[in-house]
């Protein structure tokens, strides 16, 4: 399986994120059968008025809404997320939630399809959750403090 990139979907005022290193073929360590590391992340011109960042990685194809990985608390001055290890509290505040299959941290997906990433723009320091937070308390807490949102797509294939 390898993922292909489908594109930037939206973006505000430039607002937007990349996935340094997706790209047709990549790598088959982002997923399920590699080594489930999280992708790097990169975001950049965010509004001015932002405080900070938060992800969701996740898929709806089948049913409702699963979460493969939430971040959150990110101060955008990171300007990019490495590859996270599988802990609720990282560096400078930045916190992980607890996806859909009940774990912190990235669970890289199995099945082929499209799968969605979200980068949101917030203007609160923290979205005063505490670490492993699930995905609806994480965009309920968006959603009270969202000034910009970019969207990026990728499609994983056999």
């Amino acid at each position: 399986m390898a993922w292909l990139f489908l594109g930037l979907v939206l973006a505000q005022g430039g607002f937007r994120l990349e996935l340094p290193g997706f790209a047709p073929r990549t790598p088959v360590r982002w997923v399920c059968a590699g080594q489930d590391v999280s992708p790097k992340v990169a975001f950049f011109d965010w509004p001015p008025k932002t405080r900070s960042l938060a992800l969701v990685f996740w898929d709806s194809a089948k049913g409702p809404p699963l979460a493969r990985w939430l971040v959150y608390d990110i101060p955008p001055a990171a300007r990019r997320l490495p590859g996270l290890p599988r802990v609720a509290v990282l560096a400078q505040g930045v916190k992980q939630g607890r996806n859909s299959l009940g774990r912190i941290g990235f669970d890289a997906p199995c099945q082929p399809g499209v799968y969605q990433v979200d980068l949101y723009a917030l203007d609160v320091p923290s979205l005063g959750l505490p670490p492993g937070a699930r995905l609806h308390e994480v965009k309920a807490a968006i959603q009270r403090h969202r000034l910009a949102e970019a969207i990026l797509m990728v499609r994983l294939e056999r």
